[in-house]
C-alpha cells in the first residue's frame, strides 16, 4: 500500500519528495442506519521526515450488493437496489457546484471507483474544532443551508422522498411501530400515551396528502442529511462548517434540510427532546433570513416520525442509560406528531 499512497501523502503535505515511513489503519463506527456505507477508516501515518498525515476512508457500495436488502420484502428489493441514492456524497464532488461561503466539502483526495456498485472515496482527515452546539451555531448552520438552497433552484418533485415515503414507513415501519407489544412494553408505557399512538396512526393515514402538498412547494437542491453530525466546525477556522456525507439525489421542498438539523443530536443522545421548541426557532430564523421554509415540517414528519421510537432497540437490556434514551425518543415522537397535526394543508 506504500506505494498506492506515496502519490496522495505527497500531494496533501504538498511536499513531492515524501516517503512514507509508518500507517496504520484504524475502523470508524459507522451508524447503523447508513445503508449505503460499507466501512468508515482512517488511514495515518508518519514520513521520513517526521511529518503526519491522514485521510478519511469511506467506502460506499449499491443497495444492490448489501446483506441487509434481505431483510426487505422480496418485491422492494429492485426497487431499494435501484432507486437509493448510494452515489450522492461522491457526485456531490463530481457536479463541482458552488457553495455558499462558509461552507466547504472536505478534500477529495482520491476516488477509487472498483465496480458499478462500489467506490471509495480518500478524503481529507478534517480536524474539529472543540465547540458547542448552541443556538447560535444552529442559527448559522440554517443561514448557509437556506443559502445553499437559494443558489440550487431546481424543478421537478423529490423522487427520493416519495419513493420511500410510499413504499418503506408503510409497509415495513408503521406496522412494527403500530404494534401492541410496542404500546405494551416497560420501555415505551412510561413515557408514551394513547394520545401519540392515535397521532401517529392519523398521520400514517395522511402521508399522501403530506407528500403532494410537499410537491406543489418549490423545490432546491439540498445537502440531504445536514445534521450537526455532518457539519463539522473546521479547527483551522477555513470555513463555518465542512459539509460531509451528502444523501440526496432529488430536488427537495424549500426547508428540507432544517428536518435533520433539528433532530440529529436528539437522535444520538446529545440533545434532551425538551430543546427542541428552542432549537427550532433558531433553524427557522436562520434558514428564513434567506428564504421561505414551508416544506420544512411537512418534510421532517414524513422522513422522521416513523423511527423516533427505534422499535428494534426494545430488544436490549433495560439499564438506566436505555430507559433515558427511550424517555427521550418518545419525547421526540411526540414533538413530531405535534408538529405533524399541526400542519396546515
Amino acid at each position: 500500500m506504500h506505494n498506492d499512497l506515496t502519490d496522495l501523502v505527497r500531494q496533501a503535505l504538498d511536499d513531492p519528495r515524501a516517503e512514507i515511513a509508518e500507517q496504520h489503519v484504524e475502523p470508524v463506527d459507522c451508524p447503523s442506519f447508513a445503508l449505503s456505507t460499507a466501512g468508515l477508516h482512517r488511514v495515518a501515518g508518519t514520513t521520513t521526515s517526521g511529518a503526519s498525515w491522514s485521510f478519511f476512508v469511506k467506502s460506499v457500495r449499491s443497495l444492490r450488493v448489501w446483506e441487509g436488502l434481505a431483510e426487505f420484502p422480496e418485491d422492494m428489493r429492485p426497487l431499494m437496489g435501484e432507486l437509493f441514492p448510494w452515489r450522492a456524497d461522491a457526485d456531490a464532488y463530481l457536479a463541482g457546484e458552488p457553495l455558499p461561503d462558509g461552507l466547504r466539502l472536505p478534500r477529495l483526495c482520491r476516488l477509487d471507483v472498483l465496480d458499478d456498485d462500489r467506490l471509495v472515496m480518500w478524503l481529507e482527515d478534517v480536524e474539529q474544532a472543540p465547540v458547542a452546539w448552541d443556538l447560535d451555531r444552529y442559527h448559522r448552520a440554517a443561514r448557509l443551508l437556506g443559502e445553499l438552497a437559494a443558489m440550487r433552484p431546481a424543478q421537478g418533485i423529490d423522487t427520493s422522498l416519495r419513493t420511500f415515503v410510499t413504499n418503506v414507513p408503510p409497509r415495513l415501519m408503521i406496522p412494527a411501530l403500530m404494534d401492541e407489544k410496542v404500546w405494551r412494553h416497560p420501555l415505551i408505557t412510561p413515557y408514551a400515551d394513547e394520545r401519540l399512538r392515535e397521532d401517529i396512526a392519523f398521520l400514517a393515514g395522511r402521508i399522501t396528502t403530506i407528500l403532494e402538498a410537499l410537491e406543489r412547494l418549490p423545490h432546491t437542491g439540498v445537502h440531504g442529511d445536514a445534521s450537526p453530525q455532518n457539519l463539522l466546525v473546521p479547527a483551522d477556522a477555513s470555513a463555518e462548517f465542512v459539509a460531509v456525507d451528502w444523501s440526496w439525489n432529488s430536488p427537495s421542498a424549500i426547508g428540507f434540510d432544517l428536518g435533520q438539523l433539528l433532530i440529529g443530536r436528539v437522535h444520538d443522545g446529545l440533545l434532551p427532546a425538551a430543546d427542541l421548541p428552542a432549537v427550532h426557532e433558531a433553524v427557522i430564523d436562520g434558514y428564513g433570513s434567506v428564504m421561505k421554509h414551508d416544506g420544512f415540517a411537512a418534510a421532517l414528519v414524513l422522513r422522521s416520525l416513523w423511527t423516533a421510537i427505534p422499535v428494534r432497540r426494545l430488544t436490549d437490556e433495560p439499564d438506566d442509560e436505555l430507559r433515558a434514551y427511550f424517555a427521550n425518543r418518545v419525547a421526540l415522537a411526540r414533538y413530531l406528531a405535534g408538529l405533524g397535526r399541526s400542519l396546515d394543508l
